[in-house]
């Protein structure tokens, strides 16, 4: 066993080495070198506050007014004070509290090394003897030095307070966010939220609607920008919402007007940047970018459309105009749509219209090129406001149909369709006249006046005009054959029948060529109407005015509608039941005649039964279209229906029109087919006297020949059978041969007139027909040579050819050949004005030329060996052959041409004229070969003469 050092000492048994020994601890020392289990404790009232203390020394006494109990102390704290009010003042090391044995005084307290007694400090008090000083305890305060009693504490006052502990000399004044309410507050008390309490403050103070505090706040504060309080007492400001906006000390939140916007927190709102809008009442929060198709200005409150004919993008500020040849029809477009081919933008910019010559119809983007009968210079039409030209008519605003009219002067035009016709006028194609107007002529002539005094006047004279012209006509006529008929045939001299028949031997002169141009004339005039084509106005003011007058048709020019109803029905009436009533009374005057016992009235009865031809010839072609015209619709598009042509006041389709549409095929059988037939029954029941053989003949002699015995014969014939006399205006202008030729100049009339109306009516391929018809009707002409006479041969085939070249410039006006300009129809209208007449003024002019060459030829060569016979009896029969082929004085004979005369191969034809006697003298003394049908000469010499046979 090893010695241990002093300082030292082995914790547990079983040491090895020195490094096994431990210092003695604090309170503790060893003093030997001994192998010690622990080290010295320091006794009570000592304490030793080193390690490997080797001293009992180091062990030091407790200081005086201090006691410790315990032994092993090992600091100075473990040397406790002397109790309250006790000191020790002289004993150091004092083990026990007994040590403490001085009691200090009342009002005395120990000192603070419990050495000696010290007074009572300001704040506290000692009672009692030996019990020290107290202190004056939650929220007093006593000033005084050594106080005795608790009586000497004072309570704080309001706004201040003491400590709990300690002993307050005095109270402390609340400090800024702090209060006290009352006396004796040991301690000042936080403001609460939403309050302020300042320096020494003896309440709180709530805080106003805008400001706020929180806990221990010496003051309200003002809420800041982008928040507010909306009642007092606020513990804090409230963030304004989004859509809201503060300013500073706000109190409640204010809404963003629409065009501005704000986020949370916000002190004001911002307005809506360019391209974008917000509208919402509780406050806009964002502003919303515009949509394409509007624009937004800055600040705008909602995105505007944009209006037609302009467009945007996103975000647009403002709407741009669409660009040339592009639309916006919609508002609010985001792009322009492009115009198609041929159309254009309006200056909008809202729709495609279309150029000039163009117009839209059920596809708004595809174009059309507008109709004859529209303006060509006026752009943007659609089918609706087609702006229709002067002339023209269409049945309603969706109609692309659109019709001339039959005058210019009828239909003014322009876009209101229920406008288009002048004044005066109305109804299809503005043909109809007014109330208070009444019509003068017809088609294209058709004049609407209006009614007054003079109109009622003037309808009367002309009544009473052209009554009293047929009556002195007809007696004139009448009383020429009664007085003829009372003379004898032996006592009849030239100077007595010239001055009783001087006049009407001239029209009889001219009758052929009076029938000729009067056929003509009458298909002529008709023709406007049944191809229901307009004719240039030269043209058609000729032809109308020669129709009318050729047709009889007066009516048609009064304006009868001023003094009673003249629609077509009256017409109708009118023109079939006149000829009907005057055929009756002639026929009962010729039926009295032939009752009657004067051998006189014979040759009355004559004239009157060729009075009654005479008429059925005359008005057969106009009574045959009126007739016609009963079935003659013009059929308009759409629901507008059909209305007779001849009155477009009348609807085809009512009961009333049905009805005179019977009427109308009753009359049919009367006049187109039995004025024909009756032609044919009255001839072919003649016909071995009309023609007495004259194809006989021609076998044994030449046919010029044959041609002057069949006449001698039929004029024997007709001496002796006045009935047969009767019908000369049927037969006399035809060779003996071709008796039958008046029953078909008769229907070629009607064909080329009534029959018309019911082939392809209105069309070019009706004028194709007629063209046919024509030049079918000129071969027979030219293969039959129907005419007694050569020259009425020529003219009736220029007549042929007139009608089909007026046929032919029909079909260049249905085909638009005149629609050039101004000067070229001027020449086609006079060039067509002009065919009318020119041929027939030629072959007349022609005619007088050759005329008095072979009245010169005639003189030289007289041969009448040939129907010297009979040559005796006709000379007593003079005055009646002069009645038919132009008389003279019995006995005389003048060297002229026969009715017709036609060289034949290997001859000259010598002419002559006879007159009563003188016609049997010159068939006997005529010289000459005639060769009919194929007709030649060596001379190539066809003479014509002048038409003195009628």
């Amino acid at each position: 066993m090893q010695i241990l050092p002093r300082g030292k000492f082995f914790p547990s048994t079983g040491a090895t080495s020195l490094s096994d020994c431990t210092d003695c601890p604090t309170g503790r020392y060893s003093v030997e070198y001994a192998a010690l289990s622990e080290c010295t404790q320091c006794t009570a009232g000592k304490y030793n506050e080193n390690t490997a203390s080797t001293l009992a020394s180091s062990c030091v006494n407790c200081a005086m007014g201090t006691y410790n109990t315990n032994v092993g102390s090992g600091a100075a704290s473990d040397c406790a004070f002397c109790p309250t009010g006790k000191v020790n003042p002289d004993t150091a090391g004092a083990s026990s509290v007994s040590a403490c044995s001085v009691n200090c005084a009342a009002g005395q307290g120990a000192s603070s090394d419990s050495t000696s007694c010290e007074s009572c400090t300001a704040g506290t008090y000692g009672p009692e003897i030996g019990l020290g000083c107290f202190e004056c305890g939650r929220g007093k305060y006593s000033e005084a030095v050594g106080a005795t009693a608790e009586t000497q504490c004072v309570l704080c006052p309001e706004g201040k307070s003491s400590p709990l502990e300690g002993a307050p000399s005095h109270c402390e004044t609340c400090t800024a966010g702090t209060y006290a309410a009352g006396e004796g507050f040991a301690s000042c008390s936080t403001c609460n939220p939403g309050t302020s309490c300042g320096e020494g403050a003896t309440e709180m103070e709530t805080c106003q609607a805008g400001s706020a505090s929180g806990a221990g706040s010496s003051s309200c504060t003002i809420c800041p920008k982008g928040s507010y309080s909306s009642a007092s007492g606020a513990s804090a400001c409230v963030t304004c919402d989004a859509g809201k906006y503060c300013p500073q000390g706000a109190t409640e939140m204010q809404t963003c007007p629409s065009g501005k916007y704000s986020n949370t927190g916000a002190s004001s709102c911002t307005t809506c940047s360019e391209g974008s809008y917000s509208s919402d009442e509780n406050g806009p929060t964002e502003c919303l970018t515009c949509q394409a198709g509007t624009s937004c200005p800055g600040g705008s409150i909602q995105a505007t459309l944009c209006r037609k004919g302009r467009f945007s993008n996103f975000g647009a500020t403002f709407c741009t105009p669409c660009p040339p040849y592009t639309i916006a029809p919609e508002s609010s477009a985001s792009a322009c749509s492009a115009c198609d081919y041929n159309l254009v933008a309006n200056d909008e910019r809202t729709e495609c219209i279309c150029q000039q010559g163009y117009y839209t119809g059920e596809n708004p983007k595809k174009s059309l090129p507008v109709p004859d009968g529209v303006s060509p210079n006026t752009a943007g039409m659609t089918t609706e406001t087609l702006d229709i030209l002067t002339g023209y008519w269409r049945t309603s605003s969706t109609s692309t149909v659109i019709l001339r009219c039959q005058s210019v002067e009828h239909c003014k035009g322009g876009v209101d369709t229920g406008d288009l016709c002048a004044d005066g006028y109305t109804g299809p194609l503005c043909a109809v006249c007014t109330s208070g107007y009444a019509s003068t002529g017809f088609g294209e002539s058709l004049t609407c006046n209006s009614c007054s005094a003079n109109s009622k006047a003037t309808v009367a004279i002309m009544t009473a005009s052209i009554l009293t012209i047929l009556a002195a006509s007809l007696a004139c006529y009448l009383k020429r054959s009664g007085e003829t008929s009372q003379v004898s045939l032996g006592q009849r001299s030239h100077v007595a029948s010239e001055a009783i028949s001087s006049v009407a031997k001239k029209v009889e002169k001219y009758q052929l060529i009076v029938k000729i141009i009067f056929t003509y004339f009458q298909v002529v005039g008709s023709l406007g109407f049944i191809y229901s084509l307009k004719f240039p106005p030269i043209y058609s003011a000729v032809t109308n005015v020669l129709g009318g007058i050729v047709s009889l048709d007066f009516i048609s020019f009064m304006p009868l509608g001023c003094i009673a109803p003249a629609d077509f029905y009256s017409q109708l009436v009118a023109y079939t039941a006149i000829p009907v009533i005057l055929s009756a009374m002639l026929i009962a005057y010729y039926i009295k005649l032939s009752n009657s016992p004067d051998p006189n009235a014979n040759d009355l009865k004559v004239k009157v039964f060729q009075v009654f031809l005479t008429l059925t010839f005359i008005v057969l072609p106009s009574v045959s279209i009126k007739i016609f015209s009963t079935f003659a619709c013009q059929r308009f598009d759409g629901d507008y229906g059909s209305y007779l042509k001849a009155d477009f006041s009348i609807n085809c389709n009512s009961d009333e029109h049905k009805a005179y549409q019977t009427y109308a095929a009753l009359m049919i059988l009367l006049f187109p087919i039995g004025v024909p037939v009756m032609y044919f029954v009255l001839l072919y029941k003649k016909r071995e006297k009309l023609d007495p053989g004259q194809r006989h003949f021609a076998t044994r002699t030449s046919e010029e020949d044959a041609l002057k015995e069949a006449l001698a014969i039929r004029a024997k014939l007709e001496l002796e059978d006045s009935s047969l006399r009767s019908l000369s205006f049927l037969y006399s202008s035809y060779e003996p041969r071709m008796w039958w030729f008046e029953v078909f100049e008769t229907l070629r009339r009607l064909c080329l007139t009534g029959f018309l109306v019911f082939l392809a009516p209105g069309t070019a391929a009706q004028v194709c027909f007629s063209m046919i018809m024509c030049m079918g009707s000129m071969r027979v002409y030219s293969g039959c040579s129907p005419f007694i006479s050569d020259f009425y041969d020529s003219f009736s085939e220029v007549a042929q050819w007139q009608l089909f070249f007026t046929m032919f410039g029909a079909l260049a006006i249905k085909a638009n050949l005149d629609q050039e300009n101004i000067q070229d129809k001027t020449y086609f209208d006079i060039i067509l004005t002009l065919v009318q007449f020119c041929p027939a003024l030629i072959i007349v002019l022609s005619y007088k030329r050759r005329h008095l060459e072979e009245v010169r030829l005639a003189a030289q060569s007289v041969d009448v060996d040939i129907i010297a016979p009979v040559a005796n009896q006709l000379r007593r029969l003079s005055t009646q052959i002069g009645k038919v082929l132009g008389g003279g004085e019995v006995g005389d004979v003048e060297m002229a041409e026969l009715p017709r005369q036609k060289a034949r191969k290997g001859g000259e034809k010598t002419v002559q004229r006879v007159n009563s006697v003188g016609m049997a003298n010159a068939l006997a003394m005529g010289k000459g070969n005639k060769g009919k049908g194929k007709r030649s000469s060596s001379t190539n010499n066809r003479n014509i003469e002048r038409p003195d046979d009628l």
